[in-house]
């Protein structure tokens, strides 16, 4: 179990790294081992494209931010809505504070992967000092802030970002997470009942 929980912290941190910040040489070897399908795109037009769709402003900007995907009701859909609210409290019940510089809001989905990222290094940790019942807290919790927070936004996110690209690189890896996403409420799931 501790090394499944491992492997999954690694995929959400390499995730968060990708929707996180510019693409790197060595972001991009990764991507192209784990995630089958991805065009051979140069460096430079992908750190434009994540420019364009993730930083903007401009056309083709879509913020990567929860508020914005959930909160269709208002007017003009803000950042730091409710959603960035009930997120920030989240980590902070999970013993986490965002640094103070950290530029990104509390519902940005880099952050959002690194708090799954999170949560599965504490339950590995659990497992590897022999402490099943705190294990299946520290999962309860995962399952729930996919259930609640990730799955409820990134769907509509995907869409819209799939709209916007000019090129295949971030709808792949898009649809690569909601895949895994999908797969690790089935798994968790599918663990909590055994």
């Amino acid at each position: 179990m501790m090394e499944t929980t491992l492997a999954r912290a690694a995929l959400y941190n390499f995730l968060a790294a990708v929707f996180g910040d510019l693409p790197t040489l060595t972001l991009l070897d990764s991507a192209r081992q784990i995630v089958p399908g991805l065009a051979n795109e140069s460096l430079s037009d992908l750190q434009r494209e994540y420019t364009r769709l993730f930083v903007g402003p401009g056309e083709g900007y879509v913020p990567p931010c929860a508020s914005v995907h959930l909160e269709t009701q208002a007017e003009k859909p803000l950042l730091w809505g409710a959603e960035a609210v009930r997120v920030h409290e989240r980590y902070r019940a999970a013993g986490l504070e965002i640094a103070p510089a950290q530029p990104r809001l509390p519902d940005h989905l880099a952050l959002e992967l690194q708090f799954m990222q999170h949560l599965c290094a504490c339950q590995a940790e659990a497992w590897a000092r022999g402490e099943a019942e705190e294990a299946a807290q520290w999962q309860a919790q995962q399952e729930s802030f996919l259930r609640e927070h990730l799955l409820p936004w990134l769907p509509r996110f995907a869409a819209r970002v799939e709209r916007a690209a000019a090129r295949t690189f971030y709808p792949v890896l898009l649809r690569f997470a909601l895949e895994f996403l999908q797969s690790e409420i089935e798994h968790l799931t599918a663990v909590a009942a055994v």
